[in-house]
């Protein structure tokens, strides 16, 4: 049997967009069906495919560890209801000195039990927001291979806290956590 290549029609592209809207995006839709079928025929050897896995593969862990915890239980550590056992504050150090202290901090927690750790990056206000180089690279951090198996989840701190200055991470109990 013979499969003919054919033009994608908008109605099946408008389906498809409303089929996928809740999964995650790594490039864009094409707003037409001739970008469509021009975005078929790039190269998947393009640099911009490479980087856009490695996306992927960032997204995929995160994926993963959202499905470790519950709706209910995202949604209190983000309303702050799951109140903090204990707190380290990051200011004033460099970003090596930080990332391990932060190290440091999550095992010597887990070890003693402790689920709720609020992690106190600081922040600069700027003109385009808050900044701050502790404040974006601790995201990338808890998601590397030495911490993402220590951690269920982290969100930003509610407002008496310290707000989007400091972040709340839910631990994994010490019997949970993979080391492989």
């Amino acid at each position: 049997m013979q499969t003919k290549n054919r033009k994608i029609k908008e109605e099946e592209l408008e389906l498809w967009k409303k089929v996928t809207e809740h999964d995650t995006i790594i490039g864009r839709y094409a707003t037409s069906v001739e970008e469509n079928i021009i975005h078929q025929k790039t190269s998947i050897t393009s640099k911009k495919y490479k980087d856009n896995l490695k996306v992927k593969d960032i997204e995929r862990s995160s994926f993963k560890q959202d499905y470790q915890i519950n709706k209910r239980m995202k949604l209190k550590l983000k309303r702050g209801l799951i109140r903090p056992e204990t707190k380290i504050d990051l200011h004033g150090k460099t970003l090596s000195e930080a990332k391990k202290s932060l190290s440091h901090f999550i095992k010597s927690s887990i070890n003693k039990n402790i689920r709720c750790i609020l992690v106190i990056t600081g922040k600069k206000k700027t003109l385009n927001g808050s900044k701050g180089l502790i404040r974006e690279n601790l995201p990338l951090w808890l998601k590397e291979t030495e911490l993402f198996n220590y951690i269920l989840f982290h969100c930003y701190a509610i407002k008496k806290d310290g707000d989007d200055g400091a972040r709340y991470i839910l631990l994994r109990k010490k019997d949970k956590v993979f080391y492989g």
